[in-house]
Parts: C-alpha cells; sequence; structure tokens
C-alpha cells in the first residue's frame, strides 16, 4: 500500500472489527467498469488536455480552499432540490451514469452562474452505447460493461442528449431503458440519433487523478466521475459515511466534499437509486443516492487512472464561483 494515509484508516476499521475483504453490495445492481490501462492511456493521448494539473484551473490556490464544496447546492438552485437518483439497474452501465452525473452537475453549476440554458436529465444509453461501439469499436464483445475514458471521449467527440421524446416518435428516452441500455451497448447509438448528439458536444475533459485536483476541480463547478475497483459497505455511518470494503469494478460520481471530524471526505454519488434509504445522508443535505467517501479512499480510486472531470466551456478556466447560494 502506497499511501499512508489510506493505511491508517484501514487499520483503525481493523481495529474496529470490520472486515475489509468482505464484499457489501445489493443483489439487484451491476457494475460494468472495465479496468484496461492500456485503453486509457491511448485515449488519453488524443486528448487536448490530458490531465487536470495541466489546465489554467489547477493553479487554484490550495489556501484559498473552502472546508466542504456542494455542487448539489446548485442543482437544488436550478432545480428545486437535489437531482433524481439514477438507477442504472441491472446492466453493467455505470460508466454512462456516472459520466452523465458529473456532466449533469457540472451543467447545473453553469446553468446557476448565469449561463441562458434549461436543466434537462441526460440519456444514459447514448453515452453507454457510444462508448462501448462508436469509441471502443465493439472490443468489449457481447458482455456488459465499458471504459470510463471511452465515456469521456465519447461524450468529447459526440456528445450528450437530454432526455424526450425525438424523430417524431420514432425514439422515446423520456425515461431510462434497460433493454435500450443493453441493445446500444450492442449496436451502438443509432445512425439517425448521431446528429442531434452532435449537437451538443462537452467541450473537453481530462483525466483526475488525485485528491489534491479532485478538490481544485469541484471548487470550480467540474464534476468528476470516478472508476475504479473499491467497494464498499451499503449503509451509512450517522456522518453519512460508507467504509471501503472489498472489490466492486464500478464508475461512480464525485460531487462535492466536507470536513468531517476535521478529516475529510468525497461525496460519491452512486446509480443503484436508493439502496441506502434516506436517512443518514451527512453534511449538505445531499442526494440520498450517494455517500461520504475519506479523502484517502477516494485518492486511491483515482489513482487507478481512468476518472475525468467535464467542462462544457472552452478548456478548463480558473473561476471563483458564487457558493452563497
Amino acid at each position: 500500500m502506497d499511501n499512508p494515509a489510506y493505511q491508517t484508516y484501514m487499520d483503525l476499521l481493523s481495529s474496529e472489527g470490520f472486515d475489509s475483504s468482505i464484499t457489501y453490495v445489493p443483489n439487484d445492481v451491476s457494475f460494468g467498469w472495465v479496468d484496461d490501462p492500456q485503453a486509457v492511456s491511448a485515449t488519453l493521448d488524443t486528448f487536448p488536455i490530458r490531465n487536470f494539473t495541466d489546465t489554467e484551473a489547477y493553479g487554484y490556490a490550495e489556501e484559498e480552499l473552502p472546508d466542504h464544496c456542494y455542487l448539489w447546492d446548485f442543482a437544488k438552485m436550478v432545480t428545486g432540490d437535489n437531482l433524481p437518483p439514477r438507477n442504472q439497474g441491472q446492466v453493467g452501465s455505470c460508466v454512462a451514469f456516472g459520466c452523465c452525473s458529473a456532466i449533469e452537475y457540472t451543467m447545473c453549476v453553469e446553468i446557476g452562474q448565469g449561463q441562458a440554458e434549461e436543466f434537462k436529465p441526460l440519456v444514459q444509453e447514448i453515452v453507454y452505447g457510444g462508448s462501448r461501439v462508436e469509441i471502443g469499436q465493439g472490443r468489449l464483445g457481447r458482455g456488459d460493461g465499458s471504459i470510463g475514458a471511452w465515456g469521456a471521449d465519447f461524450v468529447r467527440k459526440y456528445g450528450i442528449l437530454n432526455r424526450g421524446t425525438f424523430l417524431n416518435g420514432k425514439y422515446n428516452l423520456e425515461k431510462y431503458s434497460e433493454s435500450v441500455c443493453r441493445q446500444w451497448g450492442a449496436t451502438g447509438v443509432p445512425n439517425d440519433l448521431e446528429p442531434l448528439v452532435k449537437e451538443h458536444p462537452v467541450k473537453y475533459t481530462t483525466q483526475v487523478s488525485d485528491w489534491k485536483s479532485a478538490k481544485k476541480a469541484l471548487v470550480q463547478g467540474y464534476g468528476i466521475s470516478v472508476a475504479s475497483n473499491q467497494g464498499f459497505t451499503t449503509s451509512r455511518n450517522s456522518f453519512g459515511i460508507c467504509r471501503p470494503s472489498g472489490t466492486w469494478n464500478h464508475q461512480m460520481a464525485i460531487i462535492g466534499y466536507a470536513t468531517i471530524e476535521k478529516e475529510e471526505y468525497g461525496f460519491i454519488l452512486n446509480s443503484w437509486g436508493t439502496y441506502m434509504g434516506t436517512s443518514n445522508i451527512g453534511p449538505g443535505e445531499p442526494s440520498p443516492a450517494g455517500f461520504y467517501a475519506h479523502w484517502s479512499v477516494i485518492e486511491k480510486m483515482l489513482k487507478q487512472g481512468d476518472s475525468f472531470c467535464y467542462s462544457a466551456v472552452e478548456g478548463f478556466p480558473l473561476r471563483k464561483l458564487r457558493w452563497r447560494i
């Protein structure tokens, strides 16, 4: 283990009788992240900005970082509440859900800062199929799953689509469909939908590979998709925290952080609905679809190299947001 803080944290959990080898996961959900460092590296070679440390936004002064940052405050400002919990169901489409969640919260920040747009939820089926076929060229075969970098590359090269009905009713995408998700995961985005998707590209994505970068990205309003094989317990403690446990080959989203008992924790948004219930959600009144995790655990996840933040503007400019909303 190359992270002393993480090891100290795990030692503490072990002293409480916690068994980190056990995998805790509901029976009716799927994973779906494929760990392929070579594919990630090849994809990153095509990115205009390879890593967040190469952006202007990384220059945000560490001493000016607040002790908490909640992107969902902007979601509440724009929509009146947290965004509804998402549920990928029994399809291994987590890469699309994590990617779309990070973008949705980035969109809320931009709208909350005055961008003249209306918020609409995104179609995960598009990103899932596009990542596997348009970007991955079907190399993953018939099974479920995708690679985080492929999802990021798809929304950059192609784009995103909001939920709705399209092409005179030919495609009803008002609600998430497991069957459509699995079908497009095999065949890709329908050709006649691609022009609509390309009207809404996410102009820049870049890799986030450490906790300091994650904090700087979040405080400037850039949501993060995080892919790793780190698992967690499926119940939150009284502070909204889940402890690391076992293995999840899974992608989720990081949409905020807080200081709890003098330690930093990131808020991770999952795509399994409200599987942990609606209580003990933690500081800032976040979505019941997520949980807080210790910063050292998140850094370990980020260092696996397949996590990204998203910008719908030109590049990643250094910016100071209006957080008192």
